[in-house]
């Protein structure tokens, strides 16, 4: 009686051990599916995969001392007048090139700018920076009386 006893737990300790095996291989090639992107056919330019794509956009590499900015043109009527940008966090800046395009008091635009060094001004306002990349991205109300501005 002991030979089908054992027989039979052998049996049953084989299949348990089995079963769990498939379950763990189901589970990690699922895992490493998920991990993998998807793969695109290049005729039709559609994922074979269902699953939900992750987007990654990677940050724009920028030159030491170079600063992406936001911010608004101003005309100061100061030591005979000068076009100035505030930015959206407070900062000011005296460019060095601002194109005569973007003189506009009140005009939005985003730049990058780099500070200027080793140079003085007769402004003594902001920090003297290059533009460079402008793109006007709206419009304010001028704070200027002249209507040429």
């Amino acid at each position: 009686m002991r030979a089908p006893l054992t027989t039979s737990l052998t049996i049953a300790t084989a299949l348990l051990i089995s079963a769990c095996t498939n379950d763990t291989q189901e589970q990690q090639s699922s895992a490493v599916s998920a991990q993998q992107p998807a793969q695109v056919d290049a005729k039709t330019a559609k994922p074979h995969s269902t699953a939900a794509q992750e987007v990654v956009i990677q940050p724009v590499e920028l030159p030491k001392g170079v600063m992406m900015n936001q911010g608004t043109v101003r005309y100061l009527n100061l030591e005979g007048g000068f076009w100035g940008i505030i930015t959206d966090d407070g900062r000011k800046i005296l460019p060095e090139n601002l194109p005569s395009e973007h003189r506009k008091d009140g005009l939005r635009l985003s730049f990058s700018s780099k500070e200027v060094k080793g140079m003085m001004t007769i402004q003594q306002w902001g920090t003297l920076s290059t533009l460079d990349n402008i793109k006007v991205i709206g419009q304010v109300e001028s704070q200027g009386n002249d209507p040429r501005i």
